[in-house]
């Protein structure tokens, strides 16, 4: 960028960086550098004078892990700068803004960087769970809580229902009546959804089922009704001369139903006349002639109102709550005393802590005196009263968010809500403004940040112009828009540029060219485009404006959703286009994840014909299926009788009978052991892994094997969890389809195009953006049990089938409005996301999907705009260019390739050869990926090492080594006296199985190695040492591409020279150690390796610590 030209918004930039003494809030453009001026921010609050923070007074808070930990490195990069005096003009302007000499910042970010792991720099859930971890009183939880992903609580949450049901519907069930009522008006299947949604602490239950045993109508639904039934009189009176049509009849009646309901409550429709109640049941049809357009969407807004006040069942929702209520208190808090609780619950009971205990929040407040907040129009309402009660004045204590007032200077928040777009999640537009005009009544202020430094003028013109248009503004509901500008003396990086629209159209008037015939055309004719003439002719321009090909990385195919995507990504394999998905949550549609759950099944029960079959047909079997029909007809689809194929003359007989073989030989050993275990012996045994990564997707499918292996871990702790077990939580997973992303790969590469959603893309930019099927429509009909909250208004809606509580109706209809802005809002952030070259494609069909975004094109340009002849599409005083392309699909296949005239090959050169690979092949497998520094030498005269002479018990020796190292590692080397006979005892029960039968040994002879280690030389020397670390864990490559793994018992400095120590249980003699130290070598190697590796060079020494002799030998 030119220094000459200032930025547009450079004022607003300096002020948002540097008021103290008014709360902030910086609006946010796409692109306009928003963790830029985050970073800036903290690193004033740190150098400012006077009252510079600490960083541990700071609290930063972002929407994903992925932000925060982009945050952390850029604020840690900046840090480092000024500490070792790296940026001269860094230092420059914080010396001269606030009068500091080069060494105090120098200082002051050095301490920063000191303190900086225990600085709150993370995601809101994190810092949640914070809280509650330093309040366990307060918040009643045990400190040592785990965060559950969900699948510990929907375990829990089936045993108790079940178990629920069978008392409450036994012969025993006490509430019959009560079930008859509720079943009559649902099924069980939906009953047990509502109450998996009831479930979730981000509902309060008590206050949901108190608005739904309300008699009367108060409060934000009171008010609501009467603007209806106003603006329902004030139609009727403009109409009393027209001819009176049906519509203006349902429209009277829908008064008079608002009226009923408004004078007697929810129980008042029953009042409602026949008549008016069978005019609200028809629909309203067409507007006829003599209404205003306008008028009429009017009329029909509030009929379609009243029509959903007829569903209204009040006593119907007020005995269904009456039946859960008991029981989801109970799950409750048995889940809570299990020791788990969930990503809801973590927000919810920190806004509980901060509310409901002012000793705790005053301690909180003080510790934190600036809370920064990015992302904030994607935060939830739970989050706002977080963040609201953490920024209160000090000395205050109010009980509700809309009573407290806010500490001058100690809120920064940056959001765009042009940019909102996680209503699923939550997030609340309305809220967002709610919170931001709280903020601005108490004296804070607001900055605009409008230079976008990521997108070419050709691009933002269109945007601007484009949403100019459809960002109507509408009080919390949608935003105005706020233009955007390019960086000034921007360079293209592409050699085209501007936005570009495709659109497919049928060969001729073709009836059955519907939206799906149109996305099969588009799909193919965009992957040719992209093919033969995007990345044929276009050039990226590198740093050095060097002309480079275009790759395919440097293109993102952006979706509002990923089932939209399919087509797509067949037209891309069809014309050998490389992609890459990022962030789909189908992990189990996945074939190979469906392969290894079927070879999971005829491991656990060798008689699943239908598991057999199915891995039969997998890369792994590799029978075709009529091969699969003539094994069904021969009777040998059993593992466990491998001699019926010798009747099928089949030339694969062979193979699939070595196949049989090792399924029966896994089966035989699964059983044994834990299901981890069972995935490593899977893929030691079968090609598992190396045929996922010879398939289309390679790597990924290869990542998702690995991931299904740390699923199983994860769930190895739980003593019910058979291989069974596990099977049959695979197989449920598969029959339910539960969201589950892929296992994201290490990095993208620029060999593939990007595949993604909307929401994955947020935040990222790419060189060209293609959003595909304009023509297509996005939201689904809900299905299902429903329930929804309006933090603004506090009201709950509840539906279940037919029925709903009076709530839903006004709730429903504040989310469909909301739902409806944020369409626009997700064309706003998928448009934003290119740098250059902007597509929009899609097929012209007579009547696109609901909601499509070449519907709201056609509402900002006119449709007639996308017929005419011309090449261009005018937006305002910016062009789109257009193409139209006849709907041709390709039948594309792979070239043959031509078969030259070879020699035949040499057969004793191609024997050899293949020897020499076999035996490369061989020793290659035979060695282990990762190692660890104990198996680097003779495991034999190992376990003859620590193994005591009197006592032989399998693993005796072990168990002794690691409650020395447990012992030791948290171990006062100032203290003389051996540990007690309690210590030790409590010691033991935690690490000894009671099954073992050797705890009293272990425990005896802790104490005889204790005693002696604590009186001889070598410790006394360790009491002078400087303690550096114990058991410290490091990871580092190793030789043949494998991994050295391990954790370095003690690592202390003496006398200038730094020392790794390893602790040794050998039952040996002092005049031993020597010789037995050499046995140690390799593992002296590895240790001092990582060493080097991982403290920048510094070389360490390495001894072996015989405890039992109390000596020490360097090595």
């Amino acid at each position: 960028m030119n220094e000459g030209t200032p930025l547009s918004d450079a004022q607003d930039r300096i002020l948002a960086q540097t008021t103290w003494d008014r709360n902030v809030v910086v609006r946010a453009g796409a692109g306009t550098g928003k963790t830029t001026i985050l970073v800036n921010r903290m690193l004033n609050l740190l150098m400012r004078e006077p009252q510079p923070l600490a960083i541990t007074e700071i609290v930063a808070l972002t929407f994903t892990n992925k932000a925060a930990t982009e945050m952390k490195q850029r604020l840690r990069r900046e840090l480092t700068k000024l500490a070792e005096s790296a940026d001269e003009s860094l230092s420059a302007l914080f010396r001269a803004r606030y009068r500091l000499s080069f060494d105090q910042v120098r200082e002051r970010a050095e301490r920063a960087l000191a303190q900086f792991e225990k600085a709150q720099i993370g995601t809101l859930h994190s810092f949640a769970a914070h809280l509650l971890r330093l309040h366990p009183l307060e918040s009643g939880l045990d400190p040592s809580f785990q965060e559950d992903d969900g699948t510990r609580f929907t375990e829990l949450f089936d045993v108790r229902w079940q178990a629920w049901l069978a008392e409450e519907l036994g012969v025993a069930g006490r509430h019959h009546a009560h079930w008859r009522r509720v079943l009559a008006g649902t099924s069980l299947d939906d009953f047990y959804d509502l109450a998996v949604t009831l479930a979730g602490e981000s509902i309060d239950v008590h206050e949901l089922a108190r608005q739904c045993r309300a008699a009367s109508i108060d409060g934000p639904v009171r008010d609501w009704l009467e603007r209806l039934r106003a603006t329902a009189d004030g139609l009727s009176a403009s109409r009393v001369k027209a001819k009176q049509v049906k519509a203006d009849k349902m429209l009277s009646a829908a008064s008079r139903c608002f009226t009923v309901v408004l004078d007697h409550g929810a129980r008042g429709i029953e009042r409602l006349s026949d008549d008016d109640r069978a005019l609200l049941e028809k629909d309203i049809g067409k507007p006829t002639s003599g209404w205003d357009e306008g008028a009429f969407a009017e009329t029909k807004a509030v009929v379609s109102v009243a029509q959903q006040l007829l569903s209204v069942n009040q006593p119907y929702m007020s005995d269904l709550f009456e039946l859960l209520g008991p029981f989801l208190s109970g799950v409750r808090q048995s889940f809570l005393a299990s020791g788990w609780i969930s990503f809801d619950g973590l927000l919810t009971r920190a806004k509980s802590l901060l509310r409901d205990h002012p000793s705790a929040r005053a301690r909180i407040k003080h510790s934190y005196r600036a809370i920064l907040v990015d992302e904030f129009q994607d935060t939830d309402p739970v989050q706002y009263e977080i963040v609201l009660y953490l920024a209160e004045r000090m000395g205050s204590s109010k009980q509700t968010w809309q009573d407290l007032e806010l500490e001058p200077g100690k809120l920064f928040i940056v959001g765009d809500p042009k940019q909102s777009i996680y209503a699923f999640r939550r997030a609340d537009i309305e809220a967002f403004e709610r919170v931001v005009d709280k903020v601005v009544a108490g004296g804070g202020i607001v900055h605009s940040l409008v230079t976008n430094f990521r997108s070419d003028d050709a691009v933002l013109s269109v945007v601007n112009n484009l949403f100019d248009r459809l960002f109507v503004a509408e009080t919390h509901i949608q935003p105005s828009n706020e233009r955007l500008f390019a960086q000034p003396h921007r360079k293209p990086e592409l050699s085209a540029s501007g936005v570009r629209i495709r659109l497919v159209t049928a060969e001729s008037d073709a009836e059955d060219f519907d939206t799906a015939a149109a996305t099969r055309a588009e799909a193919d004719q965009l992957a040719r485009w992209i093919k033969e003439e995007l990345l044929a002719g276009t050039t990226v321009f590198d740093r050095d404006r060097r002309p480079v090909p275009l790759q395919p990385g440097h293109i993102a195919l952006i979706f509002r959703k990923l089932t939209q995507a399919q087509d797509y990504l067949d037209a891309l394999r069809r014309w050998d286009i490389a992609y890459l998905t990022d962030g789909e949550k189908h992990f189990y549609r996945r074939q190979e994840i469906i392969d290894l759950v079927n070879l999971l099944r005829v491991l656990d029960n060798p008689h699943d014909r239908i598991a057999l079959a199915g891995l039969l047909r997998s890369p792994l079997g590799g029978v075709a299926d009529r091969d699969l029909l003539a094994l069904r007809q021969l009777d040998a689809l059993d593992i466990t009788r491998p001699e019926t194929l010798a009747r099928w003359a089949h030339p694969q007989a062979g193979t699939v009978r070595t196949f049989y073989e090792r399924l029966a030989e896994l089966h035989r050993l699964a059983p044994l052991r834990p299901v981890p275990d069972v995935f490593d012996l899977i893929f030691q045994r079968l090609p598992v892994l190396e045929l996922a990564a010879g398939s289309l997707h390679g790597e990924q499918a290869v990542a998702n094997l690995l991931k299904a292996r740390d699923m199983a871990e994860e769930v190895a702790d739980r003593p019910h969890l058979t291989l069974t077990g596990f099977v049959d939580m695979m197989l449920e997973r598969l029959d339910e389809q539960p969201d589950e992303a892929e296992s994201a790969l290490a990095e993208a590469s620029l060999d593939a195009v990007r595949i993604l959603t909307i929401h994955k893309a947020k935040g990222l930019e790419f060189p060209v953006v293609i959003l595909p099927g304009v023509h297509q429509g996005a939201r689904t009909p809900s299905k299902g049990p429903s329930v929804q909250h309006d933090w603004s208004s506090g009201c709950y809606g509840v539906s279940l089938g037919a029925q709903r509580n009076l709530g839903s109706v006004l709730v429903g209809n504040k989310m469909a409005a909301r739902e409806e802005a944020e369409q626009r809002r997700l064309l706003y952030v998928g448009m934003t996301r290119a740098r250059d070259l902007l597509v929009l494609s899609g097929g012209l069909v007579r009547k696109p999907g609901r909601d499509a975004v070449l519907g709201l094109l056609q509402e900002a340009v006119g449709s007639e705009a996308f017929e005419g002849a011309g090449a261009d599409i005018e937006v305002g005083a910016a062009r789109m260019t257009r193409t139209i392309v006849p709907a041709t699909t390709t039948n594309r296949r792979r070239p043959r390739k031509a078969v030259a005239s070879v020699a035949a090959p040499s057969l004793p050169g191609l024997i050899e050869r293949y020897a020499i690979r076999q035996m490369r092949r061989t020793e290659s497998r035979s060695l282990a990926r990762q190692l660890t520094p104990s198996r680097m030498h003779d495991d034999r005269l190992v376990g003859q090492a620590v193994r005591s002479r009197e006592h032989k018990t399998e693993g005796y020796g072990r168990f002794v080594g690691i409650c020395a190292h447990a012992l030791l590692e948290r171990w006062d080397f100032s203290v003389v006296r051996p540990p007690t006979v309690t210590e030790l005892e409590l010691l033991c029960r935690q690490i000894v199985p009671p099954e073992a039968g050797c705890r009293e040994a272990v425990r005896d002879d802790l104490a005889s190695l204790m005693s002696s280690f604590l009186s001889s030389e070598c410790y006394r020397r360790l009491q002078g040492a400087e303690i550096l670390g114990r058991e410290i864990p490091f990871i580092i490559p190793w030789q043949e591409g494998q991994v050295m793994e391990g954790v370095i018992d003690l690592m202390y400095r003496l006398d200038g020279r730094l020392w790794i120590a390893d602790y040794k249980t050998d039952q040996i003699a002092a005049a031993e150690a020597q010789v037995r130290t050499q046995q140690y070598a390799q593992q002296a190697e590895a240790y001092r390796a990582a060493a080097v590796r991982c403290l920048g060079g510094e070389a360490a020494s390495f001894e072996c610590v015989f405890l039992r002799p109390g000596v020490r030998v360097e090595l």
